[in-house]
């Protein structure tokens, strides 16, 4: 898989020279060195390459140390490149007996393919199902009520749909209640309050159950 220098993943640890020669080539491309000796960068980057550095740890070295602290000011120009780079470096070394631990995990070349193609995979878009007929019969309503310029027919038709939705959960044989119906069952639930003609006091009649006579 070859790679353009600026769309070189940078979390992945190059194994081979061709992508070392890209690898170097990104991390000068980002860092804006366009005046870095390569050679000399390689030189100076393969034994971090091979110690599991990435372009992405590498440029967050350059920026910071390992405790987190600012390296300092960028580079100027006449700061020779490979000798900026070998200077920032140095504060990721060891005690200078070795190379520190990679502020970024790295991964090979494979396992960001892998994982890369298993997001194309979660973020492609889903195919819809096919509609039921009663679904296509719905949608076909809709769009026909959608268009219909008049709004006032508009709201006639979503009344005349939301009564027959109410009728449909009637029981079979029986009529709709009407308003009057409503008010008789609010009148057997909730009792009347009696006034006392003689002293205008509201009486606190308790319901008492009717006896049946058998």
């Amino acid at each position: 898989m070859q790679f353009e220098p600026s769309r070189w993943p940078g979390r992945v640890v190059p194994s081979t020279d061709a992508d070392v020669d890209i690898a170097v080539e990104s991390l000068c491309v980002r860092a804006s060195w366009p005046d870095a000796d390569r050679r000399w960068v390689r030189r100076l980057l393969e034994p971090w390459f091979t110690a599991g550095w990435s372009v992405d740890a590498l440029l967050t070295a350059v920026d910071t140390k390992p405790d987190g602290t600012r390296q300092g000011r960028p580079r100027s120009r006449a700061q020779v490149a490979h000798e900026f780079l070998r200077a920032r470096l140095r504060t990721w070394t060891a005690d200078g007996a070795g190379l520190a631990s990679p502020p970024l995990k790295g991964m090979t070349l494979g396992e960001w393919y892998r994982v890369n193609r298993r997001n194309a995979a979660l973020h492609a878009p889903r195919r819809s199902a096919a509609l039921t007929s009663e679904g296509e019969r719905a949608r076909a309503a809709s769009r026909a009520l959608a268009h219909r310029r008049d709004p006032v027919e508009r709201s006639r038709e979503k009344g005349r749909r939301r009564q027959e939705v109410l009728d449909s959960l009637l029981v079979p044989g029986q009529e709709a209640p009407s308003f009057a119906d409503s008010w008789r069952l609010v009148a057997e639930i909730v009792p009347v309050p009696r006034v006392c003609s003689a002293c205008g006091h509201v009486r606190n009649e308790v319901a008492r159950p009717a006896h049946r006579v058998a």
